[in-house]
């Protein structure tokens, strides 16, 4: 990992099938975290890298940890 990356944050490649999977519009979720909206529709296509402690707060609105959201979509994906 360059140094860059670990201190801006991470992309979220499955991001979607998560938010998915626990049957929530992007507007749920942005609800939950305090996020934006856009910003959550930018991660979720690839095209924003999401600073850790926006990574904690999508983890736990989804009731996963940040190293599920980070590693892994959900099962049966």
């Amino acid at each position: 990992m360059l140094m860059a990356e670990y201190v801006r944050g991470r992309p979220l490649p499955h991001l979607k099938a998560w938010r998915m999977a626990r049957l929530m519009g992007q507007a749920d979720l942005a609800r939950r975290t305090g996020l934006a909206k856009s910003t959550l529709a930018r991660a979720e296509r690839g095209d924003e890298v999401v600073s850790f402690a926006n990574i904690h707060k999508i983890a736990e609105a989804l009731a996963i940890s940040a190293d599920e959201l980070l590693a892994q979509p959900p099962e049966g994906e």
